[in-house]
């Protein structure tokens, strides 16, 4: 995606000349750490021949909210500029290297995150971002990057209270893209992940004020089994296994369509695919349906795992109390080929994507996990060019599983690679 100041001056700027420009695939790389992901990867192992802008994953913002874990940012003397891990800044240094595989690599540092602190505040004043802004220009002109994606994944929601937010966050986000914009001018790309919440393009960010600013928008199109959903990024709704809560019934579809209609344009989108899985919280918890009276005291679903199968998992190493998240390449070999072939795969063919059930006690097949594989990547692919979508934007390369899902993305968006 080019740069959005002008809708006249971008590539694929109708239908009838979507292919006019080459598709992109945005592949994030978790090298300095991240909440849900686990340690960060080894750079050395990445193939960027398979991708065209690798994300560099994540610095972050120096802050004083009350909640931050992290001693290093808590320095008052460098507030609001961006910290730098050791790793994250060793890593930096060694992207001449990684050019050497695709001279055309576009390479950007990627700030926030889930869970990241420091972007309300950061944003709050012209004086507060321009120490942000001045801090971003510094890294990309020390390590020669191409640009800046912020992920500020939850303005003003703050990530359900996670971190702090301000209802001024919205208008405060554009001022700040506004002012790194002219700051980097158009030579440096500047872009964002958005999440995929149906309030995100309604009320926490001003789709059409920050589209002209940005040479593309990555959607988080994942993370969606939640609450009463079974799947976490199918691209349309499954009817073998429904959402019961109509607040719960997420599809990559649903998400990509409500962002049109907020003003995004198709040509400034870039796809989510998530190179993982996740247990459905409706396996371990009550489902709730926030729109019934007294919904907390009334769950529309109860959870269907039990001793054994949350047993099975903490054996593998997931604790379903927590967060679950299993990367692609633990799906493959500690899943789909369990030498207990405990686990069973399946294919529905109305969300498009794949999914593994286990058996219970009774010997009846429970949901276990969705997830991507080759198969529901290109169909994904099939999906961005039929919409006329930009590309394809993935987290993250460390979970895949020698370079399968990378490769069959560049394959089925005609990305050249040697």
């Amino acid at each position: 995606m080019k740069r959005l100041p002008l809708l006249a001056a971008l590539p694929l700027l109708c239908a009838s000349v979507a292919y006019a420009a080459p598709l992109m695939s945005v592949g994030y790389f978790n090298g300095g750490g991240d909440v849900t992901a686990g340690p960060g990867g080894d750079i050395n192992k990445l193939d960027v021949r398979q991708i065209t802008h690798l994300n560099y994953s994540f610095g972050l913002v120096y802050n004083n909210e009350k909640d931050e874990t992290n001693a290093a940012l808590k320095d008052p003397a460098k507030l609001h500029q961006i910290w730098l891990s050791p790793k994250v800044a060793s890593d930096l240094a060694l992207i001449p290297q990684l050019r050497k595989q695709n001279p055309n690599l576009k390479v950007l540092l990627s700030v926030g995150g889930w869970g990241a602190r420091g972007f309300s505040g950061a944003a709050a004043t012209q004086e507060s971002r321009a120490v942000f802004i001045r801090s971003a220009q510094e890294i990309v002109n020390k390590y020669g990057l191409d640009g800046i994606d912020l992920d500020w994944e939850f303005p003003v929601n703050g990530a359900w209270g996670l971190v702090e937010s301000n209802p001024a966050d919205r208008d405060n986000f554009t001022a700040l893209l506004k002012e790194l914009r002219d700051a980097f001018g158009q030579k440096k790309l500047v872009t964002i992940a958005v999440g995929a919440n149906a309030e995100s393009p309604k009320s926490w960010v001003d789709m059409k004020a920050i589209a002209p600013l940005l040479d593309y928008i990555n959607l988080m199109t994942y993370d969606m089994a939640y609450g009463t959903q079974y799947f976490n990024a199918n691209l349309y709704d499954s009817s073998a296994w429904p959402t019961v809560a109509e607040a719960d019934k997420y599809s990559v579809d649903f998400v990509v369509n409500n962002y049109l209609a907020a003003g995004l344009k198709p040509q400034q989108m870039n796809l989510g695919i998530g190179f993982y899985g996740r247990v459905p919280k409706r396996a371990v918890e009550p489902g709730i349906d926030w729109s019934k009276p007294d919904a907390q005291n009334n769950p529309v679903t109860q959870p269907y795992f039990g001793p054994q199968e949350i047993g099975l998992f903490k054996s593998l190493g997931y604790d379903l109390t927590k967060d679950t998240y299993v990367k692609y390449n633990d799906i493959v070999s500690k899943l789909l080929n369990d030498p207990q072939k405990r686990f069973t795969g399946h294919w529905d063919d109305r969300a498009k994507v794949p999914w593994l059930s286990v058996k219970s006690a009774d010997g009846k097949a429970l949901f276990a996990i969705s997830y991507e594989n080759p198969r529901s990547v290109a169909i994904k692919a099939d999906y961005i060019k039929e919409k006329g979508l930009a590309g394809a934007m993935f987290w993250e390369y460390g979970a895949d599983d020698n370079n399968q899902l990378a490769k069959q993305l560049a394959e089925s968006l005609g990305i050249q690679h040697k």
